[in-house]
């Protein structure tokens, strides 16, 4: 999938017909592709059923260390019937062979057919992630539905230039729903501690010049938080299994999901905890 595909899915059912059958072929792809071109592919054919006027995507991070957890996160979003997942990173503890078999297995299970982007985290292995789940930085477009999804790299706790360019570069073309997504939060003076500073500065100038910017989701605190960040609204989704933080002076101490909902153009969002 490029940096650009035409991706949508509706939150209401939507016909079976040509899905259903792609859904059945869905094993016989080779593995040799990554998770991210095979759910751009999946996109590709649900974007032909959209509805431009409502559609919803779910949002969740930081699944590693529980599959049962993650199972129900994959098992309730599919229940949105979304657009896609993204995923902000941290499938696994050191992101080997083994545990990113184990994630796509789960994936492939839970949520068939649904689309699932990665961002990548803190404990993935760069090399593995490359070559099984995807591009450490991506943009999904969807023009006929004004939708542009942007992920970035500050899997090392700096958000560097080369991301900065890339955004930069993404938001000129910016359609009026975009999201911006990474794994680690910005320190704020709200969030502090296990956020990153070196390019926060950046990144707040930029998402404030950007309108077109409705979102802004991380993930690496194992907790829920929302807040707003370049006066656009921002979460923290960390409760798709990792363990809980014991304490922390923010957010809640829940395992949960994020629906993102798109309804004429505009976005809101909804935390349905994993009960």
């Amino acid at each position: 999938m490029p940096s650009t595909a035409d991706t949508s899915n509706t939150c209401r059912r939507h016909p079976v017909g040509l899905l259903l059958l792609l859904c059945l072929l869905l094993p016989a792809f080779s593995y040799a592709d990554t998770l991210f071109q095979r759910s751009g592919a999946l996109l590709e054919e649900k974007a032909r059923q959209a509805s431009a006027d409502d559609y919803c995507f779910v949002v969740m991070g930081d699944s590693r260390s529980n599959d049962a957890i993650f199972a129900k996160a994959l098992r309730t979003a599919a229940g949105f019937k979304p657009l896609f997942i993204l995923h902000g990173g941290d499938y696994s503890t050191e992101g080997g062979e083994e545990e990113t078999g184990n994630f796509l297995s789960l994936v492939e299970k839970n949520a068939p057919c649904i689309p699932v982007f990665v961002v990548l985290g803190n404990h993935e292995n760069p090399r593995v992630f490359e070559r099984e789940i995807g591009p450490p930085r991506f943009a999904l477009s969807v023009p006929r539905l004004g939708l542009k999804v942007v992920a970035l790299d500050n899997s090392r706790e700096a958000l560097h230039p080369l991301e900065l360019d890339y955004l930069k570069k993404e938001l000129a073309s910016a359609p009026g729903a975009t999201f911006v997504a990474m794994h680690v939060p910005p320190e704020t003076g709200r969030w502090r501690g296990h956020t990153f500073v070196k390019g926060a500065a950046e990144l707040e100038r930029m998402v404030a010049a950007a309108p077109a910017v409705q979102g802004l989701f991380f993930a690496h605190s194992h907790l829920y938080d929302a807040s707003v960040f370049g006066g656009v609204p921002a979460f923290i989704s960390g409760g798709a299994g990792a363990p809980l933080v014991w304490i922390s002076r923010y957010g809640e101490r829940v395992n949960h999901i994020i629906v993102v909902r798109v309804k004429n153009g505009r976005a809101s969002y909804q935390m349905v905890q994993l009960k």
